[in-house]
């Protein structure tokens, strides 16, 4: 089922769509790989080289073992704002929030195969917000198309422990 979700998700969505002041935007290598993401992108209509930002992700299994992660998904909001006077392209800073969701096995082992099998009972979560900032360039093709190309870097600010939220340690 995951497999037809995520097909007919980049056959809908594997390039970005952009009408008038919104893009929906996703990333089709990532999805081949196993990250499935959806980005949203509105220009504030005052100021034409400034925008907002919400995206939501998935991860496979087979994605979080390529890349040693536990992140299973999450969510994001953002803020944009461009150094072209007027359009919402070419070079960009911004601010960004990330809601991270993590479970993962605590106890479990690994059978001949070495595949992990978990213990029942024993996932555990340690989901966790994070604030950053984010540069980089957009390349808009046609008014149709955008290719975007960025970097950023946070730092978890709060943490989920035994069901409870506490600021990140140091």
């Amino acid at each position: 089922m995951k497999k037809i979700i995520a097909l007919f998700a980049l056959i809908v969505l594997g390039t970005t769509a952009k009408a008038q002041n919104f893009e929906i935007k996703t990333n089709p290598f990532g999805m081949a790989a196993g990250a499935y993401n959806i980005t949203g992108e509105m220009v504030l209509s005052e100021y034409q080289n400034r925008s907002v930002l919400f995206s939501a992700w998935y991860n496979t299994e087979d994605f979080q073992e390529f890349t040693w992660t536990d992140r299973d998904g999450g969510l994001s909001l953002g803020y944009r704002q461009y150094f072209n006077k007027f359009e919402d392209k070419g070079v960009f800073l911004g601010l960004t929030t990330r809601y991270i969701m993590n479970s993962y096995y605590s106890t479990g082992y690994y059978d001949a195969n070495w595949n992990w099998i978990p213990q029942e009972g024993s996932n555990t979560s340690d989901d966790y917000l994070s604030l950053g900032f984010v540069g980089g360039y957009k390349f808009v093709y046609n008014d149709k198309i955008t290719v975007e190309a960025f970097l950023g870097m946070g730092r978890i600010i709060y943490e989920e422990i035994d069901d409870s939220w506490y600021a990140a340690s140091s």
